[in-house]
């Protein structure tokens, strides 16, 4: 393709010179001139476009893969490596800071050119800056600490509002705003902590009638605490009606507790964040789960990222790129989730 460019171009030069008589150069000359021009115009063209990294090995921390929610993060990933040819590993830390160091420095050690952390706070900071002086890149993803080369986030209060606003909706229309409230959130970071602020702020300002009975630290994404929690504050509160959790995973064991403990989802509601297939799959039925924020699929993004970091692309540190989402109720989820 590039010789016949080239020839097509030196034809038309050979053209107008013979229409101009301002030629000296011999009919090779000029072929050769205007080859060599032409290929020269079509490298600087090329020239800002990075070539496809071929050899790379991307490591993924993960608090859990247990959860649905992080299943689908490391599956998505990993389809994203293998379809770039890039070897691939996923580590669960089990929530505890001290096995998450030491997974960085195993992947370190192992040769993983980027590492993509779901840490849940600055302890790893250390360890993370380690890895960048030996040239590892760093994308932090669901929490912002100091230390990364991308941040990959969002707007955890904005999240929490838009989780408040879908429970004081169907508070105020199916229960003409006399709600009884749980939320569900966790101190084990800023970004969650904010989250759970905007949870309780769209509440208040969606539905000011409601009552907030309580605000309940669950703690980190660990199975069975939905459930356990849950029957615990059924029993405490009798006229308990809707649960407003930080994520799927709590809310998607709190449906099942509420189904056992006879309720409807006329007459409870549950909304939460992470749009996994569980959380999809209760709203599309009817149960208590009524609504989710849906995040974008984060595998994709992910290895984008890794790929513009290892094709030496830099991004300013204050830059923390946003994910996007969108909220979820029965009346848009057959857009995102078909019964089987």
């Amino acid at each position: 393709m590039k010789k016949r460019l080239a020839l097509l171009m030196a034809g038309a030069l050979l053209a107008m010179a013979a229409l101009t008589g301002c030629t000296r150069q011999s009919p090779v000359e000029a072929t050769t001139a205007a080859a060599t021009e032409a290929e020269a115009a079509e490298g600087e063209a090329a020239e800002g476009e990075a070539a496809p990294v071929e050899d790379a090995k991307i490591g993924f921390l993960a608090p859990t893969l247990q959860t649905e929610f992080f299943i689908n993060i490391d599956s998505g990933l990993k389809a994203e490596c293998d379809a770039r040819g890039w070897d691939y590993v996923a580590v669960s830390f089990d929530n505890d800071s001290a096995t998450a160091v030491t997974s960085i420095e195993n992947m370190v050690t192992s040769g993983c050119n980027v590492i993509v952390a779901m840490i849940s706070d600055s302890s790893c900071d250390d360890a993370l800056a380690a890895a960048q002086a030996q040239g590892v890149k760093i994308i932090e993803c669901g929490v912002q600490t100091e230390v990364y080369d991308v941040c990959l986030n969002t707007d955890q209060y904005a999240t929490g509002v838009a989780i408040g606003t879908m429970a004081g909706e169907w508070i105020n229309e199916q229960l003409g705003g006399e709600g009884k409230v749980v939320v569900y959130t966790t101190y084990q970071n800023t970004d969650m902590q904010n989250r759970g602020e905007g949870i309780q702020q769209g509440i208040k300002d969606t539905a000011p009638d409601a009552e907030i009975l309580e605000v309940v630290d669950i703690g980190k994404d660990v199975v069975g605490m939905g459930t356990t929690t849950t029957e615990t504050m059924l029993q405490k509160y009798p006229d308990l009606n809707c649960i407003a959790a930080y994520g799927d995973a709590a809310a998607v064991e709190s449906n099942e507790a509420v189904k056992a403990a006879g309720k409807s989802g006329e007459e409870f509601g549950i909304f939460s964040c992470d749009g996994t297939e569980q959380a999809l799959k209760a709203i599309a039925d009817g149960d208590p789960q009524h609504g989710t924020v849906r995040f974008d699929d984060l595998g994709p993004l992910m290895a984008e990222y890794a790929e513009r970091l290892l094709q030496g692309e830099t991004f300013p540190k204050d830059e923390v790129i946003s994910t996007p989402s969108t909220n979820v109720t029965a009346e848009n989820v057959a857009e995102f989730y078909t019964a089987e």
